[in-house]
């Protein structure tokens, strides 16, 4: 989604006046049945949740990644010169867990990095501001719902058209060769292609 910097104090203070963004948010994500077991092919069975990551993104003027994010205790805001940052996976994996902050930023670096490696997007600077809703480390997929929101803002910022599961296998991707987190595909396919509902009985 297009939106305007001017949409909110909070976008403003970030992103400055008047700047056009893109917006993209995911859902959590609930286990009801299968937990880890799709590591070994098993059925699963994953429900969406109301809670969400979004993440807005616009163009930099400078050949870096300024990354923040309003929910990380501690360094919340990371910049990162392209130029040091290693194009391979595991090196860059690597470079961001020396940096203060890497540990979190490494997620949307990530996608970053795997957007523009699989579908040969050119490197350009761009500022990044990451809210969400889903609590960290509670087993409900915040690391999954920030690589789709990021993965489908990158996408609409590049116009890229991604088919099918392409999306979250890409967001897999990231999070196994860069974060170094062995997950399997449940989180990023329930974020990306579930659909909370809200019903009144």
């Amino acid at each position: 989604m297009e939106i305007n910097s001017n949409s909110s104090p909070i976008l403003r203070n970030f992103f400055g006046d008047k700047q056009t963004l893109i917006q993209a948010s995911s859902t959590g994500r609930l286990d009801v049945m299968g937990g880890i077991a799709d590591y070994s092919g098993s059925m699963v069975l994953q429900m969406p949740i109301k809670e969400k990551a979004t993440v807005s993104i616009g163009h930099r003027g400078y050949n870096q990644l300024h990354i923040k994010s309003l929910d990380v205790v501690g360094n919340n805001e990371l910049f990162i010169d392209l130029e040091d940052l290693p194009k391979n996976y595991k090196e860059a994996g690597q470079y961001l867990k020396q940096i203060d902050g890497g540990d979190w930023g490494s997620y949307i670096v990530g996608c970053f990095l795997v957007i523009l490696n699989e579908k040969h997007i050119k490197s350009v600077g761009l500022d990044i501001l990451v809210k969400s809703e889903i609590p960290f480390g509670k087993g409900v997929s915040s690391s999954a719902a920030i690589e789709i929101a990021t993965m489908k803002a990158l996408g609409e910022l590049f116009s890229i058209e991604f088919s099918g599961t392409e999306l979250p296998i890409l967001a897999q991707k990231a999070e196994n060769l860069v974060v170094g987190a062995p997950c399997g595909l449940m989180d990023q396919l329930t974020s990306y292609f579930g659909n909370f509902v809200t019903i009144k009985l």
